[in-house]
């Protein structure tokens, strides 16, 4: 049944496809994704700008240095600043009105510097950052609350209190980021205490910190104090959504994935540790000189969806997550065309809606959903619930206009899964490229195979087990003494020695064997881009390169040889070329066996198996230096600790050619360079 799905929605993703195209080659800016990877991919527009307007269009007069946003019960609250009071306009950016302020006797009130906004049931938040105050005040605009700078030995009086951004929480708890203060937001009581502060960020490791805590651990008190401290990085902005966990972001934090944090009520972070990524991680040599290269996150939203929603002031792009931290889309850009932003400061969102204040324009933009979007929305909502079966029709949806789409296969894995069918659960989520619930997935469907097939297996065994017997009654109808050679040179892997020495001594060392052990090398080198099992596949096929295996088989096995040759004949090593080309296949042979168990075992065992792999793949290099000294000891015949001094002058001379042939590969090129340049002179002097 499944799979009729999946070709249905392939079928889709074709049918659409013309039309996606066509609607991209509309869209103001670029929307894209990040594939589990990490690498970036286009993606249809989660959001299309539905228009963007400004003070005047909205009341007449031109909003001055707008600095905030804030959404509460269908009415969008812009901060006019630079005017002194709040435009309020509806969900579709229609005005309703402006609402200005005055003080506890009722006068108008003028801010010098109005930064941060928050509206709740409580009342109005607005921080008056250059009059270093915070207010409160009722639905109507009077004065009801003042917060000042705390009189408390725990905040440091150098800092001033500059508040930037606002919110309360259901219980009337006021939080104030400051400026310059990198202890976490200042936490008020309903009734104006001072209570401490809330969630600070944690100090980024980095090789500076680990030197300079070093040199700490020698210099005196006096030196220490001299010396530069280290601080966490400071809150951009923050939001609290219905169950009182605060979402923050931090504008300059190092990791991609320290970017955004969701702190629960008592400030613990519930996504320190994961393998997030906010923002966009844009590696230094695809820096383009003019745009903001590095992600700077200025604001973010979390709706009542659970949809979290960041925006980034370098690039003008806002970056969409589900509750989970899981990107969904982003989108935008920097310009003047509707839809980009010449300086985004703040950032609102309602079901189907998102809201960007442009500082520098004095705009705000309303985005709507679309088609792909909501079906994205609606997906996402139901999948966060547990209803994977429900959340069919939309997968197939998005898969329809987004085959590519990693986040839909995944939801559609975990429908097929819910209902029973294994095996396309596992199809799915081979293309979503989640190793974690393939795995999990997996180990089901080797159970139910292990379940199915015991009887067979058994079976078959036993007709195995009777079939060796007979036929080892039988000797093998002579094939042991026709396989006689070729059991002395395994025999080489338990004793190295004294086998290598009878093979030499019956002149039956093959350099055609030799080859074959190579050319088997060369391809387990090449299956393993191409067969290993999906949960342990580390290399990506279509970055194969023959050139590769060649020369990490060949041409080392090559290299091995000529070097170790040299250096036992400048050593009194009694081994010829064509003898050590010979015995040294033997060395490769338990690598090569646990290489080839390896890769059989990658499509059996699971994620949380994966240790045993390492294992056999340890313990197959183990066994591989064993051989190699055994072999090197008696075809050179050499003392232990002369066969170790000639396998360490051996990989110092593989550096040293490697090293020479790249400078004759740099000394050919300018070489090159060179007549070509002398030949294009005198050809063009003509």
């Amino acid at each position: 049944m499944k799979r009729k799905l999946l070709a249905l929605a392939l079928s889709f993703a074709l049918a659409f496809a013309t039309a996606v195209s066509v609607s991209a080659a509309e869209d103001p800016y670029v929307s894209y994704t990040y594939n589990a990877d990490g690498s970036e991919r286009a993606a249809p527009a989660l959001y299309l700008p539905e228009k963007a307007v400004d003070g005047k269009q909205l009341t007449g007069q031109a909003m001055v240095n707008p600095g905030d946003l804030f959404l509460w019960q269908d009415t969008l609250y812009i901060l006019d600043s630079g005017n002194s009071r709040l435009v309020l306009a509806d969900l579709d950016l229609d005005c309703t009105g402006t609402l200005t302020f005055t003080d506890e006797a009722g006068a108008p009130m003028q801010f010098t510097e109005a930064a941060g906004l928050f509206v709740g049931e409580e009342g109005i938040y607005l921080s008056d950052a250059g009059a270093l105050k915070v207010y409160r005040f009722d639905h109507t605009g009077r004065l009801e609350q003042t917060y000042t700078q705390p009189d408390s030995p725990l905040y440091d009086k150098s800092i001033a209190f500059r508040v930037t951004r606002l919110l309360a929480d259901s219980a009337g708890n006021l939080y104030a980021l400051v400026e310059g203060q990198f202890s976490g937001a200042v936490m008020f009581s309903a009734s104006g205490e001072f209570l401490g502060f809330y969630g600070p960020n944690e100090v980024e490791m980095t090789l500076d910190m680990l030197l300079d805590q070093s040199w700490r651990q020698v210099l005196s008190e006096e030196q220490q104090s001299a010396m530069g401290r280290f601080i966490p990085v400071a809150y951009t902005s923050f939001d609290i959504d219905e169950e009182n966990f605060i979402y923050t972001c931090s504008k300059s934090a190092l990791s991609v994935s320290s970017r955004v944090r969701r702190l629960n009520p008592s400030g613990k972070g519930l996504w320190d540790g994961k393998e997030l990524q906010f923002g966009d991680d844009i590696p230094t040599e695809q820096w383009v000189s003019g745009l903001g290269n590095t992600t700077q996150l200025v604001d973010l939203d979390i709706g009542p969806d659970g949809l979290l929603s960041v925006l980034d002031a370098a690039r003008g792009r806002v970056f969409q997550y589900d509750e989970n931290g899981q990107l969904l889309g982003a989108f935008g850009g920097r310009g003047s065309q509707t839809g980009t932003f010449q300086d985004p400061a703040a950032i609102e969102s309602a079901p189907g809606r998102l809201y960007v204040l442009d500082k520098a324009a004095g705009t705000v933009t309303l985005f709507k959903t679309t088609a792909y979007g909501s079906a994205v929305h609606n997906a996402v909502d139901l999948y966060n619930q547990g209803e994977y079966e429900a959340a069919i029709p939309y997968w197939q949806q998005v898969i329809a206009m987004d085959g590519g789409s990693e986040l839909a296969c995944l939801g559609m894995g975990k429908a097929c899964y819910a209902q029973g069918d294994v095996a396309a659960a596992m199809e799915y989520l081979r293309a979503s490229n989640n190793v974690e619930q393939y795995s999990q997935v997996f180990e089901n469907y080797r159970l139910q195979l292990v379940r199915g097939g015991f009887t067979a297996f058994v079976i078959v065994l036993a007709v195995v087990l009777a079939a060796l017997a007979v036929l080892k009654r039988l000797h093998w109808f002579g094939l042991g003494a026709k396989l006689e050679p070729l059991r002395r040179h395994f025999r080489v892997l338990v004793h190295p020695g004294e086998a290598l020495y009878e093979l030499r001594s019956r002149k039956q060392l093959s350099p055609w064997f030799a080859a074959a052990v190579v050319g088997v090398w060369f391809l387990l080198e090449v299956l393993s881009w191409f067969a290993t099992g999906f949960i342990f596949q580390t290399r990506d096929p279509e970055e194969f390169n023959l050139l590769f295996p060649v020369v990490s088989t060949i041409v080392a096995y090559c290299l091995w040889v000529l070097v170790n040759w040299a250096v036992s004949t400048l050593s009194d090593g009694k081994g010829t070329a064509k003898e050590l080309w010979c015995a040294s296949a033997y060395a490769l042979l338990p690598y090569l066996f646990g290489k080839a168990a390896v890769l059989v075992l990658s499509h059996l065992l699971t994620q949380q198996e994966g240790a045993f792999l390492v294992w056999i793949q340890g313990a197959a290099f183990v066994w591989a230096v064993i051989v190699l000294f055994g072999v090197l000891t008696t075809l050179h015949h050499y003392t232990l600790g002369k066969a170790l001094g000639s396998v360490a002058l051996t990989l110092t001379g593989i550096v040293i050619v490697i090293f020479l042939l790249f400078m004759a590969v740099v000394l050919f090129d300018h070489v090159s360079n060179l007549f070509m340049i002398v030949y294009n002179e005198l050809t063009l002097r003509r």
